[in-house]
């Protein structure tokens, strides 16, 4: 009988090993993937290429290039693997009905985890693992990996990838305090909020707040003192402790606005922050998915009518 893929080695370990070796432009850092030796590698590209009969790699010094034929297997293979990869997390997810979800701290703990229990009451048959990530520079996940089904993180901006995210929402900014902190239920105006109480900046990069003051033509107004921390999370923490006012997106706190844990000042504005948004992006399909997807919308949506209802009775202002 012919045998019909006379031209692949006969075993396709090689294959893997040059995929992450490709991927990594590093014999070491592939190794360290694949947890095996860098010698092992190396060994695993030379029998390869004696298979195959010519160099995937051009070797320098202290790096490495794909070759022309290199770069062309590799595409092929990382393609061929991410699909056979998603393929596989569709099959195990149909099968245990378990949904795997990476999102950005700050939201997963003032917006996603207390409306769980919804998703869950509606769908009781799915089992949710709910991952995260801390720190600022948008609390980006790791977006390279495909250890989940959905990912739901904030950018300043998306960059083109053969993967592209589905926009969500955009943020809605402004000052909030806690009557700990003016020991007062009298409101306050936002030009004694700003000069005389201290600032949280949920931010290292402080951006909330310049982007704030700027677009309500207060750039002059802008300093660096307070408190600063590397997630909304902790800033909001310090603010229901009456430590100071923070900027905030007003979408991750409709909840304690609506109780009056929070408070705007009187005479701030909102401001839609045109640098971050939020995105999803996911990497297998499914009917489970989709229904995630419905729900958290359909979840945004009442937010989004909840905050519009407040501004309405409060005349709060919302700045595109």
């Amino acid at each position: 009988m012919k045998k019909r893929h006379n031209l692949l080695p006969s075993s396709l370990n090689g294959l893997r090993v040059f995929e992450a070796s490709a991927r990594h432009l590093s014999f070491t850092l592939a190794a360290q993937e694949l947890n095996v030796t860098q010698s092992a590698v190396s060994r695993q590209i030379r029998q390869l290429e004696d298979k195959l009969g010519f160099s995937l790699f051009i070797r320098h010094h202290r790096s490495l290039a794909l070759s022309a034929q290199g770069k062309e297997i590799a595409l092929l293979l990382t393609r061929q693997y991410s699909e056979l990869n998603q393929t596989i997390r569709q099959l195990k997810t149909k099968e245990t009905g378990t949904l795997r979800v990476q999102v950005a701290m700050s939201f997963a703990v003032r917006w996603l985890i207390p409306r769980l229990h919804s998703f869950k009451s509606l769908n009781p048959d799915v089992n949710i693992i709910l991952s995260s990530s801390m720190g600022h520079d948008n609390e980006l996940l790791h977006l390279e990996e495909d250890d989940y089904d959905i990912a739901i993180y904030n950018v300043p901006e998306v960059t083109p990838s053969s993967n592209m995210p589905t926009f969500f929402r955009k943020e809605y900014l402004a000052p909030v305090y806690s009557e700990l902190l003016t020991k007062t239920d009298e409101p306050i105006d936002v030009d004694r909020i700003i000069a005389n109480y201290p600032r949280l900046h949920p931010t290292p990069d402080q951006s909330d707040w310049r982007e704030w003051l700027s677009r309500n033509g207060r750039s002059d107004q802008i300093k660096k003192d307070g408190l600063t921390f590397n997630t909304l999370d902790m800033a909001l923490t310090s603010c229901f402790a009456g430590q100071g006012v923070t900027i905030t997106d007003l979408m991750l706190v409709v909840h304690e606005l609506q109780q009056g844990y929070l408070k705007l000042p009187t005479g701030a504005t909102i401001v839609t922050n045109n640098t971050w948004q939020y995105y999803y992006q996911t990497i297998s399909k499914g009917d489970t998915v989709t229904r995630f997807i419905d729900w958290m919308i359909k979840e945004e949506r009442k937010d989004m009518a909840a905050l519009t209802r407040m501004a309405e009775q409060h005349g709060w202002q919302i700045i595109d």
